[in-house]
């Protein structure tokens, strides 16, 4: 009995250590990304330059299908109001010159978000993303986007 103990002891060490060595020799785990990569689908991109509102980050113009998207990454900003975000042909807001994106009025600490660029919209031709604060007249930031 002491020797079929013994044995059963001995096969449970050789097994776990089987086992351990065998998810070691299994390669990395798969790491989830995002389904739209920054850089595999990056049309265009740019850094923020602050003004107002502690506004910093990097903005990218990347393809998904059929649609094109808007992604700010590392995107800070303290709360404002009205605070919209633009595609815009020059680095300062001219109401004949922008494309709205949307409205971001929330505080945002090293956020990622993702804005969808109306669909049909000639977004090649705006060569800048501002964020305007339309109430107050106030730029909080811009990024010049260039091909990556």
């Amino acid at each position: 009995m002491k020797t079929f103990l013994t044995l059963a002891f001995i096969l449970i060490i050789f097994g776990t250590a089987l086992s351990c060595k065998k998810k070691e020799d299994d390669g990395p785990s798969q790491q989830v990304t995002d389904v739209v990569g920054v850089q595999s689908d990056t049309l265009k991109k740019g850094t923020f330059t602050g003004y107002d509102h502690g506004l910093s980050g990097k903005s990218f113009i990347i393809k998904d299908g059929d649609k094109h998207i808007l992604r700010l990454t590392e995107y800070n900003m303290t709360p404002a109001p009205d605070a919209d975000v633009f595609l815009s042909k020059s680095a300062s807001y001219s109401a004949g010159n922008v494309l709205k994106i949307a409205d971001l009025d929330g505080g945002y600490t090293n956020s990622a978000i993702n804005l969808d660029i109306p669909a049909g919209a000639d977004w090649e031709s705006y060569p800048y993303v501002i964020v305007w604060c339309t109430q107050y007249s106030v730029n909080f930031g811009v990024a010049t986007l260039s091909k990556p």
